[in-house]
């Protein structure tokens, strides 16, 4: 039986690169934290564990007061093991044990309030995932060695490039040679070179760099923020008319690189263009809004 005061709902929103949880009571926020990433790829299962524990502990949970329904959003659940790892930190706290777990992006389109359309994620990598009448299609999210094109580890991978290009035609590195050495502490552009094959392993270490990329005004800069956009775009595209030819359903974008507002206004325009049907939005809330939004429809389900 739900405490008096409501169902407790929470739900939680692990990005590749951070994490965030809410706690819902009766239909209200009760307590919200973030931290750094809980994703077993992305973290390691001991650093998982401990950034899931803190991501808890700061909601000040009830021992005494079980959770009514959870629901978790995980990016690199496509890596064995990972779902089961989240069950198992989270059943504990539920009346019934069960948890639902999806991928991080399915969060986006409930936290939009739409059960159909088209969610894209621009974060640390790259991902479109649509639904419509009962079919979900997702188009991209291959991983930083095979693709992600347009995440933020793709757009910093992509200015890297460009600095070995000129450094090969013996042209000065620029402004943005500059910025990536001072934000990376690498001496020169052949240390930069070392550090990328050093690191090879950490997408999200290397994909915060994408903020100062996208903002410099290095002529590079502008026009890989122009790819970026084109390649959202895409990803957009293919989704949409995956489900529906005439390419009606709205597009929601979700992601850290949104941020930025230039990249922001370009990926708009770019989804805009390539389906001129299609209603596009950024998502106003978080996406961990979706997760609390899954967490009542499962225990709605549960209960009929």
């Amino acid at each position: 039986m739900a405490e008096p005061d409501g169902p407790r709902l929470l739900g939680i929103d692990i990005g590749g690169t951070r994490s965030r949880a809410r706690l819902c009571t009766g239909g209200r926020l009760a307590a919200e934290s973030h931290g750094p990433s809980a994703s077993l790829p992305a973290a390691g299962r001991d650093r998982a564990r401990a950034a899931l524990t803190a991501l808890l502990g700061d909601l000040k949970l009830d021992e005494a007061c079980q959770l009514d329904a959870v629901c978790a959003g995980s990016a690199g659940l496509s890596v064995p093991g990972a779902r089961e790892f989240l069950h198992e930190q989270l059943a504990p706290l539920t009346r019934d044990g069960r948890v639902t777990v999806v991928t991080d992006i399915q969060l986006v389109l409930p936290a939009a309030g739409l059960a159909e359309g088209v969610a894209v994620i621009c974060g640390t990598g790259s991902v479109a995932v649509g639904s419509r009448q009962g079919r979900t299609v997702q188009i991209g999210g291959w991983g930083f060695l095979l693709g992600d094109e347009g995440g933020g580890y793709w757009v910093v991978r992509e200015a890297i490039r460009a600095l070995l290009d000129r450094r090969d035609h013996a042209t000065a590195p620029g402004p943005l040679g500059d910025q990536l050495l001072a934000a990376t502490g690498a001496a020169d552009l052949a240390a930069l070179h070392r550090l990328v094959y050093e690191q090879p392993h950490r997408p999200s270490g290397w994909a915060r760099h994408a903020g100062l990329v996208l903002d410099s005004a290095d002529p590079a800069a502008a026009a890989i923020a122009a790819r970026a956009a084109g390649h959202v775009a895409g990803l957009a595209a293919v989704a949409a008319r995956e489900l529906d030819p005439a390419g009606h359903l709205p597009v929601v974008l979700a992601g850290g690189l949104l941020g930025n507002p230039a990249f922001r206004a370009a990926a708009c325009a770019a989804v805009a263009g390539a389906l001129p049907r299609a209603q596009v939005s950024v998502l106003a809330d978080e996406p961990v809004a979706g997760a609390i939004r899954l967490a009542g429809l499962t225990r709605a389900v549960r209960r009929s």
